[in-house]
């Protein structure tokens, strides 16, 4: 009787696994470090690196890097985290001053697109209705969403778990507008 029952919870358990939710986040950061010297808060300033500095311009990479990164090691496939950064190339090595540590391994860009409103609005209604011609497949009512850009708010109203990661009230105040129109 009880090696039924150990193989019924094993069953239970596969199933399970199969059938979760995936996890899936979008990465966003519209520029490059501030290049006009205006460093208060940041990094740089706190590293008394000044805009002449090389290094300024990679505080943004940094965080992003950082934030792909853990995910990748919180159980998100690479696949399902979609970076919208700057122009849309990853910070080149030949200007990562910090050594490897910002280097993307392997062949593959972290960056998928730009950081313009029309990739954001094409990522965002991928998730929304699909998208088989970009590869994003379309959210179910138990997968989890992380959308980040640099004070988290928590959306309860979506079916899906949302986060959005961001400081300045109008980004998010944009994001949640185009989020209640799809």
């Amino acid at each position: 009787m009880s090696c039924k029952v150990m193989i019924l919870i094993g069953l239970i358990l596969i199933s399970s696994m199969l059938f979760s939710a995936e996890k899936y986040a979008v990465l966003i950061t519209g520029d490059y470090a501030d290049d006009r010297g205006n460093f208060d808060g940041s990094w740089a300033k706190a590293n008394n690196i000044t805009g002449d500095d090389p290094r300024a311009f990679e505080e943004f990479w940094h965080d992003t890097f950082l934030m792909w990164e853990m995910l990748l090691d919180k159980g998100y496939s690479d696949n399902n985290i979609y970076v919208l950064f700057a122009d849309g190339q990853d910070f080149q090595p030949q200007w990562i001053l910090d050594g490897e540590r910002y280097v993307v391994p392997g062949i593959e860009p972290m960056t998928d697109y730009a950081a313009t409103r029309e990739n954001f609005e094409m990522v965002f209604n991928g998730l929304a209705y699909g998208n088989q011609q970009e590869d994003i497949p379309q959210l179910q009512d138990d997968d989890f969403l992380t959308i980040w850009t640099f004070v988290p708010i928590i959306l309860p109203k979506f079916k899906c778990n949302i986060k959005i990661f961001d400081t300045n009230t109008e980004n998010i105040e944009t994001i949640l507008a185009f989020l209640e129109s799809i």
